[in-house]
């Protein structure tokens, strides 16, 4: 028996050590000098900061370990160890900015808090709660001072020598997906053609100034902080047709681009997802829109800046939305409107419909309840969103 007994804890210590040899080996090495890409979560709406944060806790370990272990996003987003994922998630809270229009809403539902069943009741609440912070942050007059701060947090990581992605959840992804278009630096007017038919003094005042500048790439904030151009309401972007303003602040447009743009390498990349996007702009798809030149704009930045994009909805959540198109590196290149694009490694990829045994009331809220899971859906999309877009073959060519 006493043998026995010592072959039996013999058996259980090799166990023990085989699964931890294991577990150091699945895990890939990461450089002891390492650069930190810092993941920035940005909540969705009618959302408290502690409730948020738990759900960030809850999260953020399983994205750091399999990122890091996913071989293609070791090799390509992590540069073969060395870069890895920061270990302390970074939270962008936005709701405190809500609570005066909150007391509104409040003051108005008290007045039929007896109105109607309790079902009725509890939905009218709940349903005005979460459309509220939707809709709020989805004007320009609440986003812009948001992704001012955000660019903040990005400037402030990035003066350490961390990268970033962004996390927009649910009303979330609007700030995220916003901050592409708004704050990268997706415009290079070095590359826009002047009409050959338009030779007034404004289309040859502006042809000189960017040829004699050379202005850096911007973005669209710097140029609406600037007032060098106006949005109006018809999806259009006119410029300020004061022409004495013009060469006063044209020509400091580089220091607007420093100020309310994102620095040049500082995003990875963007993940939504519970993503309503095509709800709240549906109008990016129209040909010849704004809009639509913003995104295309946005796009070819992507695949030439190593940046990717990606939406993630589970199949169950009536909230996440697909995206219009699921635009491959072709579609791009037959683009009339982009003109050449080198591609280097960007990619955008939409993966609604990830399998999620939850019901449908539950799928919203069920990227935060399995962190495992939630990372291995995100780990997914990016290889099958990376092969997708680069892959596809070139029927035109072959013809």
């Amino acid at each position: 028996m006493k043998y026995l007994s010592k072959i039996l804890l013999l058996a259980v210590f090799l166990s023990l050590f085989n699964c931890s040899f294991a577990t150091a080996k699945d895990e890939l090495p990461i450089a002891a000098d390492a650069k930190p890409i810092d993941i920035i979560y940005i909540h969705g709406a009618y959302e408290t900061r502690d409730a948020f944060n738990n759900s960030v806790r809850n999260v953020h370990d399983d994205m750091v370990k399999q990122f890091q272990n996913d071989p293609f996003m070791y090799k390509n987003l992590l540069d073969n160890g060395n870069k890895k994922i920061g270990e302390k998630e970074i939270i962008f809270f936005w709701a405190d900015q809500t609570e005066e229009n909150q007391k509104i809403l409040d003051k108005a539902l008290a007045y039929v808090k007896n109105v109607g069943s309790f079902i009725s009741r509890f939905g009218r609440e709940t349903l005005s709660h979460l459309l509220h912070d939707a809709i709020w942050i989805s004007k320009p007059v609440n986003y812009t001072p948001l992704l001012n701060d955000l660019l903040k947090v990005v400037k402030e990581e990035y003066s350490k020598g961390n990268e970033v992605i962004l996390y927009g959840y649910s009303a979330g992804s609007l700030l995220a997906s916003e901050y592409l278009t708004q704050k990268m630096p997706i415009i290079d007017l070095n590359e826009i053609k002047n009409a050959a038919d338009d030779d007034s003094y404004m289309n040859r005042y502006f042809a000189q100034t960017v040829k004699k500048h050379k202005f850096k790439p911007t973005c669209l904030d710097a140029l609406k902080e600037s007032k060098l151009v106006f949005y109006t309401d018809n999806d259009e972007f006119v410029a300020n047709p004061d022409i004495s303003f013009l060469k006063r602040e044209f020509p400091n447009l580089d220091t607007y681009t420093d100020k309310y743009c994102s620095p040049q390498g500082a995003l990875k990349g963007i993940v939504v997802f519970g993503a309503p996007l095509t709800i709240f702009d549906s109008s990016a798809p129209k040909e010849g829109s704004s809009s639509n030149q913003l995104m295309q704009l946005a796009m070819k930045y992507l695949v030439e800046n190593n940046v990717f994009f990606l939406v993630v909805n589970y199949e169950n959540d009536f909230i996440g939305m697909p995206l219009a198109g699921k635009p491959t590196l072709n579609d791009l290149q037959y683009s009339q409107s982009l003109g050449d694009i080198t591609p280097n490694g960007g990619f955008l990829y939409d993966a609604t419909g990830v399998k999620c045994r939850t019901n449908i009331f539950s799928s919203h809220m069920a990227y935060w309840s399995n962190g495992k899971r939630f990372a291995k859906s995100i780990v997914k999309a990016y290889n099958d969103g990376y092969k997708y877009f680069y892959s596809i073959v070139d029927n035109k060519t072959e013809e």
